[in-house]
């Protein structure tokens, strides 16, 4: 085992329709290149090619070129397990998987059939392995991969409503939300887990879940990180609610349930100026442990690139002031400082 630490970046969900990938990130390309390991979720498809998937209401991908944008940033790594990956199907998955590769741009979370959506990546920097997973609960019928069909690597969620109160007193009143992974599933990702845990020195595990536009934490999402923790994760990443979530420590490993939009080129009619909200989660990895967390506050990307925000920005307090309400139930410590915001457990 290495005794070498990295120096470790992430962002939010990227979704570029771009004439031009070069350039996309502008400054925080050069921002991802000086950091040893660094991975984000691409939110889409990058092809020209497939027919949309049938029953899709809100569907988008873009330009195979726009995969130079994650070439030029140096990315060690990209997410694929999400909800529009697969909204053109087998050939635009197929043609993003091939563009990815070409550049030399490795990708967990989607493949051929399920065995390759739930491989690994293992990003190997200064002797040090830092092992990817990535999954997806966000699932559109038909995208998850089987044993014989492509598709993304799920966790299939199931939902209740539960009354709150007695109904015959109180008619209409909103109910209580249950939530919860499938346990074939949930066992399935602690099987993963496991198994890589001998081949890297480091585990980090994505997964794009919650639900759009609140930052609300459900169960399953809890249920789902602490099983991946339990299991050898070393943290968890999320994304998908493209808005800024809470930040969680469990057994002092950290768990970031979603820091918004980073690039992100469709405006969605639900959007509001929330999802201009963002930040980078930059931290030191050595082996086992993911330590010294820290939060750039950032301002989305909708056509032009991100751009980090200055600590004067009004923007920048309320992305900090939303991590300390979101994170407040965690009991997580997020202390301001002149040049990044520190997350510490509590």
């Amino acid at each position: 085992m290495t005794s070498a630490t990295l120096d470790f970046l992430t962002g939010g969900d990227v979704a570029p329709i771009r004439d031009n990938g070069m350039g996309m990130f502008g400054e925080l390309a050069a921002k991802f290149r000086s950091a040893d390991v660094s991975f984000v979720n691409l939110e889409h498809s990058l092809s020209t090619r497939g027919a949309m998937s049938r029953g899709r209401e809100r569907f988008h991908r873009g330009p195979p070129n726009n995969a130079d944008g994650l070439k030029e940033a140096g990315l060690s790594c990209v997410n694929i397990a999400n909800n529009h990956m697969f909204d053109f199907n087998d050939d635009a998955l197929f043609e993003t998987l091939d563009g990815l590769t070409r550049r030399g741009i490795p990708y967990f979370g989607a493949g051929a059939n399920l065995e390759q959506a739930r491989t690994p990546c293992i990003v190997n920097h200064s002797g040090m392995r830092v092992g990817f997973l990535g999954y997806t609960t966000t699932l559109p019928r038909g995208f998850a991969a089987t044993d014989s069909a492509p598709g993304v690597n799920p966790l299939n969620v199931r939902t209740a409503y539960e009354a709150r109160r007695n109904l015959p007193e109180y008619p209409g009143v909103a109910p209580h939300i249950v939530t919860w992974t499938e346990s074939a599933d949930l066992e399935r990702l602690r099987f993963d887990v496991k198994s890589l845990a001998p081949q890297a020195d480091l585990v980090i595990v994505y997964v794009h879940w919650g639900t759009s536009m609140t930052p609300y934490v459900h169960d399953f999402q809890k249920e789902i990180g602490h099983a991946a923790i339990d299991a050898g994760a070393h943290a968890v990443f999320g994304g998908h609610q493209h808005v800024v979530c809470g930040i969680e420590f469990y057994k002092g490993f950290p768990i970031v349930h979603g820091s918004g939009n980073l690039l992100f080129d469709k405006w969605e009619p639900f959007f509001t100026d929330e999802t201009l909200k963002t930040f980078l989660v930059g931290a030191t990895l050595e082996p086992g442990k993911v330590r010294d967390i820290y939060v750039l506050p950032a301002k989305n990307g909708v056509g032009v690139p991100p751009v980090l925000l200055p600590r004067t920005s009004p923007m920048w307090a309320e992305i900090h002031q939303g991590l300390v309400n979101q994170s407040r139930i965690f009991g997580t410590d997020i202390a301001a400082r002149e040049d990044r915001i520190e997350i510490k457990a509590g």
